[in-house]
C-alpha cells in the first residue's frame, strides 16, 4: 500500500512538472559559424520592473579574443544599432572579449507578433586587423524540461 502512495506521488510530481515545464515561453535563439545568440527569461529582482524580463548572451564561439564593432537588429533593409561603443567595449563595457550580455533589447518579453517567425542581428567586429561582418537569423525555438521561474 506505502508502495502504490509513493509511486502515486513520484508520478503526480513528474506530471506536475512536465505541465510547467510544457507550458514555459520560447526562446529566441541562433547561431552562424562565428556567433551564437540566446535570449530567454530571467527571475526578475527588486530593481526590475518586469517579473521575468529577459537577458540575452552573444558568444563568440572562436578561442581567441575579438573587438566587437556593432551590433545591429535588421528589420527588412534598414538596420537598428543595438549597442553604443562604451557597451561593446572590452574593459569597461558588457563585452568581455568573448561574451555580451544584453538586459536591455528584449528586457520586456518580446511578442510573436511583433518579431514574427524570426529576427536578424548583423554583428561586426574587428579580428587580426580585418573587419568582418555575420547575419544571424534568431528563431523561436520552444524549450521542454526547462526549470521554472519561480
Amino acid at each position: 500500500m506505502k508502495k502504490k502512495i509513493c509511486t502515486g506521488i513520484a508520478l503526480s510530481v513528474i506530471l506536475i512538472y512536465i505541465g510547467i515545464s510544457l507550458n514555459q515561453p520560447p526562446i529566441l535563439k541562433g547561431s552562424s559559424e562565428n556567433w551564437s545568440i540566446v535570449y530567454k527569461p530571467r527571475k526578475g529582482d527588486e530593481a526590475d520592473t518586469e517579473k521575468y524580463p529577459w537577458r540575452g548572451v552573444i558568444k563568440w564561439r572562436n578561442m581567441n579574443d575579438v573587438k566587437l564593432l556593432k551590433v545591429e537588429q535588421k528589420d527588412g533593409k534598414e538596420a537598428y544599432p543595438l549597442f553604443d561603443k562604451e557597451m561593446l567595449a572590452v574593459e569597461t563595457g558588457n563585452f568581455n572579449g568573448k561574451k555580451l550580455i544584453d538586459n536591455e533589447t528584449f528586457y520586456n518579453p518580446p511578442k510573436k507578433e511583433v518579431l514574427g517567425d524570426s529576427t536578424t542581428f548583423k554583428i561586426t567586429w574587428e579580428k587580426d586587423g580585418t573587419m568582418k561582418s555575420e547575419l544571424v537569423d534568431l528563431y523561436w525555438k520552444k524549450r521542454y524540461f526547462v526549470k521554472p521561474l519561480f
